[in-house]
This record gives structure tokens, sequence and C-alpha cells, in this order.
């Protein structure tokens, strides 16, 4: 999701090896939706979804139903109402892996900056409508790639993070279909085996790539949001106040309050949680 852009009335992004694109018109939500025509999606799920718009934008959940298990809930129904077109993606797992590792502790505009410099250096160069576009790198590509050479696109540290996560995709250490098999706790705990992977950039990967829909990321948007207006996860089961920094978490206390807000919002969490984060981030009107 951190790599596509707006040109003209037209949205472009990238998907692994795939560039992708979609145009609005009055009389329609979808006017054009392509994809080059050197290869197919490889979706890891739901191959009777014939379009990649329907496997991309997850129209095969039944948001109704899903988005009506949250009316016990004050804030994220009025959330619903407010931004009725908000969805979750289905990213390619692969790429949603690497983006998240270079998410750690930054913002948008340098994950962006990092991904298209890593694209740029280890991906291939596609021309497509007359634009000018690099697919995303293999996990084989940066496994190879030297640490000083993945050191160049900007990512700092996480670049050790970087060449971990890809030797242990080569090595089939990490293995999407597998993790997609096992339950939501046990490929949390395969992710986090990795360097640099923590709970919330796992609990990205898992909700965004993986299935999981019960994930829910919790960030410094999400903390804030959870104490300004969810007071009973201040106390523990003996109703004793729990003390917590707003801006900074421990790992022991995401554990605690992923457990507590997940059994909240049921099967669906994740999907709360992106009704949560975007009514923060539009509350507190900041830019992208």
């Amino acid at each position: 999701m951190f790599q596509w852009h707006k040109i003209n009335d037209s949205w472009y992004g990238v998907y692994g090896d795939h560039i992708l694109k979609f145009s609005f018109r009055k009389s329609s939500s979808y006017s054009e939706c392509h994809s080059p025509e050197y290869g197919d999606f490889e979706f890891y799920s739901y191959p009777e979804l014939e379009k990649w718009e329907s496997r991309l934008f997850r129209l095969d959940d039944d948001i109704e139903k899903i988005l009506s298990g949250f009316s016990h809930d004050a804030l994220v129904s009025e959330a619903i109402r407010e931004y009725p077109g908000l969805r979750l993606l289905r990213q390619e797992p692969h790429q949603c892996m690497f983006s998240f590792v270079c998410a750690n502790n930054t913002s948008i505009s340098m994950i962006r900056r990092m991904l298209s410099n890593l694209s740029r250096k280890f991906g291939s160069k596609v021309i497509y409508d007359g634009k000018e576009f690099f697919t995303f790198p293999t996990a084989n590509t940066l496994h190879r790639a030297t640490l000083s050479e993945i050191c160049t696109c900007g990512p700092g540290y996480r670049s050790t993070s970087i060449k971990a996560l890809a030797k242990s995709l080569v090595r089939e250490e990490l293995d999407v279909k597998h993790l997609m098999r096992l339950s939501y706790e046990h490929a949390k705990e395969h992710l986090m085996e990795i360097h640099g992977i923590g709970n919330k950039i796992a609990d990205c990967i898992l909700l965004f790539s993986l299935e999981k829909l019960e994930a829910f990321p919790i960030d410094i948007w999400i903390t804030r949001a959870l104490f300004n207006y969810y007071g009973w996860l201040n106390q523990n089961k003996d109703n004793e106040t729990i003390r917590y920094n707003r801006d900074k978490i421990t790992p022991k206390q995401y554990t605690q309050i992923s457990e507590t807000i997940r059994r909240y919002f049921g099967k669906y969490a994740g999907y709360a949680q992106q009704f949560l984060f975007y009514h923060m981030r539009e509350e507190v009107g900041r830019e992208w």
C-alpha cells in the first residue's frame, strides 16, 4: 500500500512483479483495471476470484456482516458511517513483509522513499501505459545483495532486518502458505523469530497479507485511541489501575492489550483497527 501513486485520474500500484492501474469515472467506481500481460497474479488464497481488483480490495469479504459485528461499539460504528468506503487490502505477502520491516519507527514518506529506492536498485524496469515503473525486488535478489548495497537505499539499521528476512524466505524457514495454515498465534511466533520483526510489524503482516483478520496492529495512533476511548483497558482483572505510557508500551503490555481488544472486537478485529486508525489520523488533521 506504500507504493501506490495517483497520476491524473488513475492510481498505479506496484504489486510484486506487476504494475496495477485503476481509474475512476463518474458512472462507476472502477472504469479500468489492468495488469501487464507478462504474467498472472499468484494469490495465495481464494483462487476462484478471477479479477485482481476483487482479490486486492477483498471484495470477497462479507463486509456488511463484518461491520455489523461492531454495532456494540459506538466509536467504530461512527467511523464506519463517516468512512463507508474504507477497506483492508490483500497485499502481496513478500512485498508486505519487506515493506513493514522498512516501516519500523519512521514516517510514511521515508517508507515510500526506501521502497522506491529498493525497487529502482533491485527490481526490474517496466514501461506500462507509457510510464516508467520498477517492480518490487524478489527475496532471492535481496538475499544475494550485500548489506552495503541495501544500505545505499536508505533503510539504515533496517538493512540487517531486510537481509535476515530475505534469508529466511529463500531458505523457506518462512513459507507463506504454511503461515496461512497456522493459527494467528503460531504464525505470529514464526514471524517474530526474524530479526527486526516485533509485535506491531508481525500483526501488520498477518492482517494485510496472511489472512489473519483478527490481527490488531497497535501503534501510537491506536494506543491513543484505546486509552482515550476505552478506559476499561486501564484496569486489570482485580480492577486495579494499570499505568501505561500512551506513546510507548512495552512488549508485555502490547500482548496484554492485544489479547483484550481482540476478544472485544472478535475474529474481524483487524477491520475495527483500520477504522480506529483512520479516525485518529483524520482527527488530528495529519497528512500522510
